[in-house]
């Protein structure tokens, strides 16, 4: 609907700036709607634009749209258009087929000249509103950072340990240290790191570790379920036998990562 209300502008825009075929000069004559002149003309084209797009549409509805369709949807727009005003405004002298050549000679251009204009404004068009989608689906989008190893550090900043992200279970405070849960060869292994929580915490917030509790951050990839136990909850982790509990100001940070 929008390519043929362009269509139908342009067209009308163009006979009347332009008065192209000295349409003026004939068009009283032919016409049944000699009062209205090139609107009334104007409307009619409009009409019939409107009837030829609508078939269009649902003939080409569920079908990736070619250069074909285009060229089909060119042609049917032109012999849709010229019937009509080849009948409407004939010469009673001249044939039918004479009315028809003369009209597709106006039609013809005019419709090439709107399709080459209008394809193009609508490509643009679509490239930008894809653009400004795309962008905003990545603002929309909160950046993770894809590694094929988690690196834990000490208070020093030395490396102590390096897990695959899947392995990472969860740590535990012990006052100036750090306790790491993780996975070695198919059993539960765990290593003391001279490091506070919060540091941990910092380092890895962007690497699907989510602090729960005051003592405890969770690898969000090994939560296995959330549970209420009384007024609290407690999280159940693969591997780990004893659950992790929750404080009540880290519920919802927890609910929101694992249902985003």
């Amino acid at each position: 609907m929008v390519f043929a209300s362009g269509m139908f502008v342009f067209s009308l825009l163009f006979l009347l700036l332009f008065i192209p075929f000295n349409i003026t000069e004939w068009i009283v004559y032919t016409s049944p709607f000699k009062v209205l002149q090139l609107p009334g003309l104007g409307v009619i084209v409009g009409i019939l634009i409107y009837i030829s797009q609508l078939l269009q549409y649902f003939l080409f509805r569920n079908k990736q749209l070619k250069v074909y369709h285009i060229l089909i949807g060119f042609f049917i727009d032109t012999v849709m258009i010229s019937i009509p005003l080849s009948i409407l405004y004939s010469i009673p002298a001249n044939s039918f087929w004479i009315e028809f050549r003369q009209t597709m000679a106006i039609v013809v251009p005019l419709a090439l000249l709107w399709y080459i204009l209008g394809i193009s404004l609508m490509t643009l068009w679509n490239n930008y509103y894809n653009k400004e989608i795309s962008i905003s689906r990545q603002e929309d989008l909160k950046p993770t950072i894809q590694v094929d190893r988690i690196n834990i550090k000490d208070g020093n900043g030395q490396l102590r340990l390096s897990l695959r992200p899947e392995d990472l279970i969860y740590f535990e405070s012990a006052d100036n240290y750090v306790i790491v849960f993780f996975r070695k060869n198919q059993r539960i292994s765990r290593e003391v790191v001279r490091n506070s929580l919060k540091n941990i915490e910092t380092d890895l917030n962007a690497y699907n570790c989510v602090r729960c509790h005051r003592s405890f951050i969770v690898n969000i990839a090994n939560v296995t379920a959330i549970k209420k136990k009384g007024r609290s909850y407690i999280i159940e982790l693969d591997g780990i036998d004893s659950p992790i509990p929750i404080s009540r100001g880290y519920v919802k940070i927890v609910n929101d990562l694992l249902n985003p």
